[in-house]
């Protein structure tokens, strides 16, 4: 699941590469599916096995993934017909939750000691 929900970041954070051939809304959007696709599955099966807290501090997670894609997912889709700079406004929110998210990673690997 990590390695998909990866996919989906790495696509997004590749989109603005693809102005030159006019896919970039198109990648934004396939990778913000993925991404969304991922959360609802997880949000609508989780894992019974990893205890109550663990599922509730995962459905908080995905619930700030969701109110953080789906603009995302509806700007990249203004952006393929209307306007062009919508584009733009999704993929930094898209960059900022991927710098964000990054940096709770690395402060879970590294500065959090039980």
């Amino acid at each position: 699941m990590m390695f998909i929900f990866a996919l989906g970041i790495a696509l997004m954070l590749v989109a603005p590469l693809l102005r030159r051939y006019h896919q970039a809304p198109s990648v934004l959007i396939s990778g913000a599916s993925i991404v969304l696709a991922l959360t609802a599955f997880e949000l609508i099966h989780p894992d019974a096995r990893i205890g109550q807290a663990a599922i509730e501090s995962n459905r908080r997670f995905y619930l700030i993934v969701l109110a953080v894609e789906l603009p995302v997912l509806i700007l990249a889709s203004i952006s393929l017909r209307h306007f062009r700079y919508a584009f733009w406004l999704g993929w930094i929110v898209n960059l900022a939750f991927t710098l964000w998210l990054s940096l709770v990673l690395v402060w879970l690997e590294f500065f959090w000691h039980w």
